[in-house]
């Protein structure tokens, strides 16, 4: 990427890149949807074969309860009514009761009947004992036809009285046309179906190995009036969920009730091989989130490429601009000395002071390229002596001074004495010069530079005050950024965008640290702090070891 970057100038090789990190997306994408839609189909798939297994069990459950009231329940109490309907002392209470303690198997099923009656086609309905309900009579009343003359065997009639669920056993006295039934206790049914239920698994053992047991089954009878009749546990599982009809198993003994089972996903391990599928969405939106921020960080990584790439191109044009100004200056004055141009000796002076500003110029300009290249490569050596600051700052100030020929600035210093460092000197010198070269290059034309040291709070501070525009506090930490410039300087100074900079790795390295802040003149003020030393009168000075 890098190489496509650099090669990118004129934007053909570069523009390649981001087309193909679209088309990189978009395939992650559509690998993931694809991974997604695999899951969301296996899943879709082990739910179905669960849901299978759940309508066998349900099947099981209809064959079994269906079986236990009519085989145990309902057939011994029609025999018995029946006989009981031949006595010729009629029905009443007491043949009823007398009937429903026939033998053990008609006392078991005898929680089943609510109310027992006789009806004849010209009598209408007689019941044994208490009086039934005259909407339950009349709606009998008019199904007894139905059943009609038969030997043997009842019949089984649902329906919904008042809005209410009833259900009711009909059968007809063998040569008569008296028909005899009861009324089904419908809470009754709750044991008998919890009976059956807990008969045996309603799943076949070889589904499990044996293992999947009712307490996996989650299943609930409603009859036909909706009422809930059973359940087997007290909570349901709907992504596993199937109802069936009871429809007219065993002569439709609950025919209109339905029968709703569920089964319990951690016992899916057991059922199908794999269990039942987790879902993958959480893991495909993380990598593709992950593709996307990488795919956004491979597009701010090349825009910075370009970005070092256009600032470098800049740094290479102005540096060259810079180097060929003075340049320029020290062949044009050489020339003229060389060709003995010069009527005076003061205009000898003034070429050789010309020549000696553009060579300063241009020493401090080299430098400050050599010292760039030594940070990026990571070779700068520091090494730390105790200076005195005021001395050394006073040498450099005195050096920079015929660098102010020709801008019309001054340059005053205020400098506090005694103010000790550990500092490298030539790093140093280099700082304040770059700092002195700033403030004279961005100030007006008759300004007055000011260069301070002072000590506060145990570091010693070397400050360079200006009366130029200033910098806005946006850019106050980019500004020690390389290649980074003003844009309103851009065009309007020349400049190679590094000296800062340096200035801050300098720094830095002495374990110290700068900023600028607004100067009392209205202009910048940079400030450079480094760890002081406290140093007695007439003592020594250490040597401070090298980093």
């Amino acid at each position: 990427m890098r190489r496509l970057a650099r090669s990118g100038g004129d934007g053909s090789p570069a523009a390649l890149v981001i087309p193909a990190l679209v088309a990189m997306m978009m395939t992650a994408g559509l690998l993931a949807l694809e991974a997604y839609r695999a899951a969301v189909y296996h899943r879709r798939t082990a739910e179905s074969v669960l849901r299978d297994y759940a309508t066998l069990a349900a099947g099981e459950m209809i064959r079994r309860s269906a079986n236990e009231l009519g085989y145990y329940g309902y057939y011994p109490l029609a025999t018995a009514l029946e006989r009981a309907a031949r006595n010729p002392r009629g029905p009443d209470a007491q043949t009823l009761r007398a009937a429903l303690q026939a033998d053990e198997a008609v006392r078991r099923a005898s929680s089943l009947v609510q109310a027992a009656f006789t009806a004849e086609p010209a009598a209408g309905v007689k019941p044994w004992g208490e009086p039934l309900a005259p909407d339950v009579t009349a709606w009998v009343s008019r199904r007894v036809p139905d059943v009609g003359p038969r030997q043997g065997g009842y019949t089984v009639l649902h329906g919904l009285i008042a809005g209410r669920p009833h259900t009711f056993v009909l059968g007809a006295v063998s040569g008569t046309r008296t028909a005899f039934g009861f009324e089904v206790a419908l809470p009754a049914l709750s044991e008998w179906l919890g009976r059956a239920f807990a008969r045996a698994p309603v799943l076949p053992p070889s589904l499990g190995r044996g293992r999947v047991t009712n307490a996996s089954v989650s299943l609930v009878v409603t009859d036909h009036g909706g009422v809930e009749r059973f359940h087997s546990l007290d909570r349901e599982w709907p992504e596993l969920r199937v109802e069936v009809p009871f429809g007219d198993a065993y002569d439709g003994v609950l025919q209109g009730s339905t029968v709703r089972v569920s089964l319990d996903p951690a016992a899916a391990d057991r059922l199908i091989i794999g269990g039942l599928p987790r879902s993958r969405l959480p893991a495909l939106l993380g990598v593709l989130a992950a593709t996307f921020g990488l795919l956004l960080l491979a597009l701010l990584q090349l825009r910075r490429e370009r970005e070092l790439q256009r600032l470098r191109s800049e740094f290479v044009s102005s540096v060259s601009h810079e180097l060929r100004t003075p340049l320029t200056q020290i062949r044009m004055f050489t020339e003229t000395l060389l060709l003995e141009r010069v009527r005076s000796t003061d205009e000898r002076r003034r070429a050789l002071e010309i020549v000696d500003k553009e060579a300063r110029r241009l020493t401090h300009l080299v430098e400050n390229l050599l010292q760039f290249s030594r940070s990026e490569r990571q070779t700068t050596e520091i090494v730390l002596e105790d200076r005195e600051l005021g001395t050394l700052v006073r040498e450099i100030a005195d050096g920079f001074r015929p660098l102010l020929a020709g801008t019309r600035a001054g340059l005053d210093l205020e400098i506090e004495e005694g103010v000790h460092a550990p500092i490298d000197a030539e790093a140093l010198r280099q700082v304040v010069l770059n700092l002195l070269d700033n403030a004279v290059k961005y100030g007006p034309p008759r300004q007055r530079v000011r260069l301070t040291v002072t000590r506060a709070d145990g570091r010693a501070c070397i400050a360079v005050e200006d009366e130029g525009p200033g910098v806005p506090g946006r850019d106050r930490e980019r500004i020690f950024e390389r290649f980074h410039r003003l844009a309103r300087d851009r065009t309007r100074i020349a400049g190679t965008g590094i000296g800062l900079s340096v200035v801050r790795d300098i720094v830095e390295r002495h374990r110290g640290r700068c900023r600028v802040e607004d100067a009392t003149s209205g202009g910048a003020r940079f400030v450079v702090e480094l760890p002081a030393l406290a140093r007695a009168a007439g003592a020594p000075s250490p040597a401070a070891g090298a980093s």
